[in-house]
């Protein structure tokens, strides 16, 4: 009977284990689903304001806009009001925004924000070195004789 009874005790306890351990992957699944909507959606942001930026500086003639720069002020700017909506506005409603309002909810969110900063500025860095230097093909043109021109490279 004590045998019995440790043997229903173990089954039960393995039963409960492997239903935590699926809810706490389930919970896992769900975090990381968040995260990367929260990182593609960023990404996204970064392509309309980086396409934007490109059409106004070939459209404008004076324009010299930083779509890097422009996209990562968004971005602070969103990270700041994240953080205000989560520790001030959905911490006073935990029974209606709980999983909102939760710390770690708010870190994966900003960072996704950080990451796509970072894409931002690994774009921006890698579209300057492909860019060629601009080099003037214009030779220098000295009148030294009402006769002869010197060409000198520069």
């Amino acid at each position: 009977m004590i045998a019995a009874d440790s043997a229903n005790h173990a089954a039960t306890l393995r039963e409960q284990t492997l239903g935590q351990h699926r809810r706490s992957l389930r919970f896992h699944s769900v975090n990381m689903t968040n995260f990367l909507f929260d990182l593609v959606s960023n990404l996204a942001l970064l392509a309309i304001v980086l396409s934007a930026c490109h059409l106004c500086n070939r459209l404008v003639p004076g324009a010299a806009l930083n779509g890097a720069h422009i996209f990562v002020a968004l971005a602070s700017a969103a990270l700041l009001l994240d953080a205000a909506l989560t520790f001030l506005v959905f911490a006073d409603a935990q029974s209606r925004y709980g999983k909102f309002s939760t710390s770690s909810a708010f870190f994966e969110r900003a960072s996704a924000y950080v990451l796509a900063a970072i894409a931002a500025f690994a774009w921006q860095y890698a579209a300057r070195c492909a860019r060629p230097a601009k080099t003037n093909n214009h030779a220098l043109v000295i009148r030294t004789s009402p006769y002869s021109e010197s060409h000198l490279p520069m």
